[in-house]
């Protein structure tokens, strides 16, 4: 009888010291994965809304040709500081991150057509163009326009979000009646390192700014994609001849929260259905049936694209 007891008294015990393993190895994984999830954004956002990152930079037209005139396959380029950052419904203001932190862009578009009096221009993203924003930091916190490496200056931060070749790009340069000029342009992303999501969405409609253009002979309408800008001409650069224009503009995106986030809330009460009933099957069954639908309808809502 002694041995029978020893038996199961020792069959308890390692039954319990197995839960109590899995719930320890549980309890791991989730604390690795919180901490990942609690990693905060290199730059806080306004989630809910557009953000707006205003931006004064300088230009430089590479006139291939020297006939003062933009045509199709010569290169805009420059470099750009970020100046403000603000919720574009709220005025929530983020700014204030812009003390010990820097936001730059490095740029690089070509020319790819033109109106023949040259007050529209089209612009492209060919092999070797770019639109790179960098998050500097410490030593890297060293923007410079008036310096002769001011390239390498913008981009020699951490890559924060990159637009090159591929993906859908638009940009349409037109001479408004006041005789300045208005460069809208609509782009998809290629990195992204933000620490948030940048969902397709019909940015200018969500700003109530006017989206219609033409491409060619073409009117074209809003488009459905993850950043637009606008830019302007302020006049001359004062650093000619590095650069021929000042310019200052808005790029404008919508953050959304990374899903990783939710992620570990549906896998804390997935967890918390596994273990209600740690001898239950349908318990079990119901609990991943659960984390399987909440993450079913979380990858919708972050791979789901709005038809253009």
């Amino acid at each position: 009888m002694a041995s029978n007891r020893e038996v199961i008294f020792g069959g308890g015990m390692k039954s319990g010291r197995n839960h109590s393993f899995a719930k320890c190895a549980l309890a791991l994984v989730l604390g690795s994965m919180l901490s990942v999830c609690l990693a905060a954004p290199i730059i806080t956002l306004p989630v809910g809304e557009v953000t707006r990152l205003s931006y004064t930079g300088q230009e430089r037209f590479n006139d291939t040709n020297n006939n003062n005139r933009p045509d199709v396959g010569e290169v805009f380029e420059g470099v750009a500081s970020v100046t403000g950052i603000l919720g574009a419904t709220s005025g929530a203001d983020f700014s204030s991150q812009l003390a010990n932190k820097e936001i730059t862009a490095h740029f690089h578009f070509t020319v790819t057509g033109h109106s023949s009096d040259f007050s529209h221009l089209e612009f492209g993203l060919l092999p070797g163009d770019f639109f790179n924003l960098y998050v500097g930091q410490g030593a890297s916190k060293n923007f410079d326009p008036s310096a002769s490496d001011a390239d390498a200056r913008a981009s020699d931060g951490q890559l924060w979000l990159g637009i090159q070749p591929g993906p859908f790009f638009e940009s349409v340069n037109d001479r408004q009646p006041d005789g300045s000029t208005l460069n809208r342009a609509w782009a998809d992303i290629t990195a992204n390192n933000t620490g948030y999501l940048l969902p397709q969405e019909f940015l200018r409609a969500l700003l109530g700014s006017d989206p219609q253009h033409f491409i060619g002979t073409q009117s074209h309408g809003d488009h459905a994609v993850q950043a637009i800008f606008d830019n302007r001409v302020a006049g001359f650069s004062p650093y000619f001849p590095r650069f021929t224009f000042s310019i200052f503009g808005e790029l404008d995106i919508f953050a959304v929260p990374e899903p990783a986030t939710w992620l570990l809330i549906l896998v804390g009460m997935a967890t918390g259905i596994f273990f209600a009933k740690p001898g239950g099957r349908l318990q079990r069954k119901n609990g991943f049936a659960a984390l399987d639908s909440s993450w079913n309808r979380l990858t919708v809502l972050q791979v789901g694209t709005t038809p253009r």
